[in-house]
């Protein structure tokens, strides 16, 4: 039975896996081949597949062992006996499981889906080992089929000290929705078109609406598909090759903003478009390196590669709303919007660490050396797609000729030729004068360069900028094309340069353990850390953090264990526009429009990554250890943040709570039961705008009639119990899990003036309607040995939801609201019921 949280009595057949179904599978880094293999019906790759052995641990008692703060240690899995293979020492064991799922009630359900997306169908598991013991040579084969799209299989062979090999490929998916209707067909693809009865920028709202309600529903998954070795051979008692290579695919789609200009000002006009954005691309990482282990010294030097790729540079999509112009004037037909893809990128590292043992104090002195670049230097791709002419037939000139942007001739360069180039080094030196004090030591230095810069210069027409919206925007607001020039567009604010965002960091910590007796150990640390940044609000902060640690075991029944933390940020003076030099007003030949430019920001906003800040975290966690081997485990944990802000984040706090109970009387029982519970609060200001060039809030810019704030409130509660019973040459497993999350967000404001639309003052009322997410579900399973050879699994899963978002109220009506149109219903409430049978032959 697999426990949640701190459980350290995992006992995993396959039916207590199926007990915890729901839970998502943990995501590997990219870097390396994966450590964990397993999919939803079974995470842990078929360990542990036979249950406990009722020996116990050791051959001399099969009594529980616990961890030294308290904890019982997992169960001992049951291991199939080995069988000779042949005359020459070589021994084998394996099984077969072929098994059908079956699905009823709700199954379509994205939050039911998620990371597992299961169907009626076969599932076929199956596992083979074979070990040599004169030489320890062996090979071990792991695998579990349950559709094309989740599946894994793993493969291990090699010899004990000297080398081993590791293959694997597995299938995961990712449902992004399961009620999307697509006005679109090609999903999927690097092409949207628009389904028949819609036509490109001539179609109105009740006929979208309507071909959006006739589409059947459908799902939006990406699939990664992943394939990778690893090798780690022993060339000598000290020397160690290693490396590993894989490589990742990504395909399908997700629901993606795809806008082509604001609709929310102007009715009837422009368009919001959320889009199934087609997803594929692949990554390929490699690890290798050497290590040195010896009686004094040790090294490591290793490089890390990883090369994203996408299979297409861009996709587009057809918009069935034609533009006007708020002026009045000819606007040439817009017919489709574009995206281009992340940036195809390049990642190197080469790392040296190097270790030496000190003749003085038990001491430890190591370094770590890196050198990492980032680089991007794709192929850019033109402006603009579009054929003939963009903009508004409006004087000054507001109209543009496509050919002089659907080029990349109209680039400053053809290739990005951008890069992040990283310098690290860290030191650690870890001192033991007597045995009840260790002293720790660390000092880090981290260079962050940005390398490269773009320029959005168009050569053909002499201006600098970017088309907005795919010329969307230009073409409803007068001059909001988006590029500036010595001429008409002298006075245009746009962004004209990248931003490169430099930063160095140096740290520096001391901090020590002290063991006042055998049942008290107090440890105390503290660090300083600076960090300069370039081009941002504050130019360097200074974080001052004490940590301070108690373990208490004075009674035989209780570990004690309470940590506590106080971090203090502040930094040098705020700036709230670092980003001047990146947009047009720093070219010569700007004019400042009457009245002055807008400014940037409202000059009392913090930035809460950088702003001056308090924070204090206490965690408190006990164990019991109670007769008739129980253990109840209980912890209380707060984090309370407080910011130097008039506008920002000006608050956030988090405190939870947990205790659990686990029983393991004996190898053929075990339960547990536990109880958790979180609550958070987001406490944010901001103000609204208005016209005018004065930054500083209560100004004519941002008067003090405009400021609002926002409460964000969240509740979570946890709870499950999970019971396994050996009743005779039978298994029974029961299980039963609970979340309930509630989320509230409240707001108040100084006036209407405060809001974007003030005549919607009247419907305030304080608060959006409160968030909802509850899931019950219950599962019971039953392995029933038919032989020595043959058993036969069942098992039942009901799953409840009970889900409510405010942000999505009304798409069960439409997914068409004026020019607005969505592609995905949102979540919704439901019943699935799972139930799952398989045959498993011992070979």
């Amino acid at each position: 039975m697999c426990t949640r949280n701190r459980s350290r009595n995992c006992r995993c057949s396959l039916l207590s896996l199926a007990l915890i179904a729901g839970l998502a599978q943990a995501q590997d880094s990219g870097g390396g081949v994966d450590l964990q293999f397993g999919n939803w019906l079974d995470p842990s790759g078929r360990i542990g597949w036979d249950g406990c052995d009722p020996d116990g641990e050791s051959w001399l008692s099969a009594e529980n062992k616990r961890t030294p703060t308290g904890f019982l240690y997992g169960c001992a899995p049951q291991l199939a006996t080995a069988k000779p293979f042949g005359d020459n020492g070589w021994t084998w064991s394996g099984n077969v499981a072929l098994g059908f799922l079956h699905l009823s009630g709700d199954e379509r359900n994205t939050n039911w889906r998620r990371f597992r997306d299961p169907d009626d169908g076969v599932v076929l598991q199956a596992n083979f080992s074979l070990a040599r013991a004169e030489d320890g040579r062996y090979v071990d084969v792991r695998m579990s089929h349950l559709d094309r799209d989740n599946q894994y299989l793993r493969a291990v062979f090699g010899q004990a000290g000297r080398y081993k090999v590791q293959a694997f490929a597995r299938s995961t998916p990712n449902v992004l929705s399961g009620n999307a209707r697509s006005i679109w067909d090609g999903v999927g693809s690097a092409h949207l078109t628009l389904k028949p009865g819609v036509a490109a920028a001539g179609s109105s709202a009740a006929q979208v609406a309507a071909i959006s309600a006739a589409q059947p529903l459908s799902s939006l998954s990406v699939v990664r598909d992943k394939v990778g070795v690893s090798v780690n051979y022993l060339l000598n008692p000290r020397w160690t090759g290693y490396a590993s290579l894989s490589h990742e695919e990504r395909s399908g789609a997700r629901p993606f903003g795809g806008p082509f200009f604001f609709n929310y000002p102007f009715p009837a006009n422009g368009g919001v478009y959320e889009i199934p954005r087609p997803i594929e691309d692949s990554t390929l990482n490699f690890m290798g390196g050497f290590r040195f282990v010896g009686n004094v010294w040790r090294t490591d030097f290793n490089y890390t590669g990883s090369f994203f790729r996408n299979a297409h540079s861009s996709y587009d999509y057809q918009v069935p709303y034609g533009l006007y112009s708020v002026a009045g004037a000819y606007t040439p037909p817009l017919t489709q919007g574009s995206f281009a893809y992340e940036p195809e990128n390049d990642y190197h590292r080469l790392g040296l660490t190097f270790g030496r043992k000190l003749p003085s104090w038990n001491g430890d002195f190591s370094v770590n050396l890196a050198l990492t670049t980032m680089r991007q230097n794709e192929k850019l791709l033109a402006p603009m797609d579009c054929q003939g002419q963009f903009g508004q037939a409006l004087a000054p000139p507001f109209i543009y000729d496509c050919a002089n942007w659907n080029t990349t001739d109209a680039l400053s360069r053809k290739r990005a030729g951008l890069a992040i180039n990283n310098q690290k080094v860290d030191a650690r030196l870890v001192l033991m004068p007597n045995d009840d004090v260790t002293w720790r030591n660390t000092a880090r230095y981290l260079r962050e360069d940005y390398s490269g810069s773009y320029w959005a210069y168009n050569p053909l027409t002499d201006q600098y900028g970017y088309i907005a919206e795919n010329g969307a925007q230009g073409s409803v607001v007068p001059g909001e094309m988006g590029v500036w020039d010595r001429g008409p567009n002298a006075s245009v604010l746009t962004r004209i340069r990248n931003l490169p965002l430099d930063k160095e960091t140096r740290e520096v910590s001391t901090g020590a353990d002290f063991r006042s007796s055998n049942k008290n150990t107090l440890s105390a640390s503290y660090t300083y850390t600076a960090i300069e940044r370039a081009h941002r609000e504050v130019a360097t902060t200074h974080d001052n953090l004490l940590k301070l640690g108690w373990n208490n075991r004075a009674l035989d029944w209780l570990s004690f264990r309470a940590n506590y933390s106080y971090l203090d940020r502040s930094g040098s003076r705020y700036y709230y526009d670092p980003y001047e030099f990146t947009f047009s007003s720093s070219l010569p030949g700007f004019v400042e429009p009457a009245g002055g430019l807008s400014p940037h920001t409202v000059s009392n906003l913090r930035k809460y990554d950088i702003a001056s800040r308090t924070q204090q975290k206490l965690d408190l966690m006990a164990t019991f250890i109670l007769p008739h081997d129980m253990t109840i485990y209980a912890s209380v944990r707060g984090d309370r943040n407080r910011y130097d802000a008039q506008i920002g984040r000006q608050r956030f706090d988090t405190y939870a709570g947990s205790v659990q109970w686990e029983w393991q009387p004996n190898p053929n029982t075990t339960a547990s039961a536990w109880y958790g519970l979180d609550r958070s609060t987001l406490v944010f200001a901001n103000v609204n705008d208005a016209t005018g060039s004065d930054p500083a809030l209560g100004g004519p810019t941002y008067p003090e009639a405009n400021r609002w704030w926002m409460d964000d409130a969240q509740r979570n509660h946890y709870a499950g119990l999970n019971f396994t019973r050996r009743l005779g040459r039978a298994t029974l497993d029961l299980a039963w899990n609970w979340t309930y999350s509630r989320g509230k967000t409240s707001y108040r404001m100084n006036s209407p003036d405060a809001l974007t639309t003030p005549a919607n003052a009247a419907l305030a009322s304080g608060s959006y309607p409160v968030m909802v997410y509850r899931v019950n579900s219950v599962t019971a399973g039953l392995s029933l040995p038919l032989n020595k050879r043959m058993r036969l699994r069942l098992f039942d899963t009901y799953e409840r939801g009970n889900l409510s978002d405010w942000h999505y109220f009304g798409f069960e009506d439409t997914l068409v609201y004026d020019h607005r149109v969505y592609t995905d219903g949102g979540p919704s409430s439901y019943n699935v019921n799972l139930v799952g049978m398989l045959f498993e032959v011992a070979l």
